[in-house]
């Protein structure tokens, strides 16, 4: 069950609180998909309330998770039911520890990368949520004297 703290892509800030989720008590596959839905239609008003909820990026994950848990038989293993439960309980936890999903623009970012590296995981690269901005952690330092700077005569 711990594969989900060594997966690529994982935010560290994330890892204590999936931790505490791969301990939960397995939830019917039905009524996962039905707090994804829920979840995501939160995630609209609250853009629609306030525009700083991120709502596109929650139609990407939310149709991410359903496609996953969709995926989900008879021969799915319980490890794996505890990994994909866990991506979905994260990502319905409005602050989950790396910003509230709600109020912040950013918000749903690690929450996009929690959901793609399980995507990973499972093989299911073609699920993944592209076009997420670098981990500021990884990103390189702005160039100085680059494009921006004026023209010397």
């Amino acid at each position: 069950m711990s594969q989900i703290l060594q997966m690529p892509g994982v935010p560290e800030t994330s890892k204590q609180l999936l931790v505490r989720l791969l301990q939960e008590d397995l939830i019917p596959v039905e009524a996962l998909k039905a707090v994804v839905e829920s979840y995501r239609r939160v995630i609209q008003e609250a853009q629609r309330r306030n525009g700083r909820a991120d709502g596109a990026l929650g139609d990407k994950i939310a149709y991410a998770l359903q496609a996953l848990l969709a995926r989900i038989n008879e021969t799915t293993g319980g490890d794996n039911l505890q990994i994909i439960q866990a991506s979905v309980r994260y990502f319905v936890i409005q602050n989950d520890g790396s910003g509230n999903d709600l109020e912040l623009e950013d918000g749903l970012f690690d929450d996009a990368r929690v959901v793609n590296a399980v995507i990973h995981y499972f093989g299911l690269d073609a699920l993944k949520i592209v076009g997420l901005p670098q981990p500021a952690a990884n990103r390189r330092p702005p160039v100085r004297g680059g494009a921006a700077a004026p023209a010397k005569r």
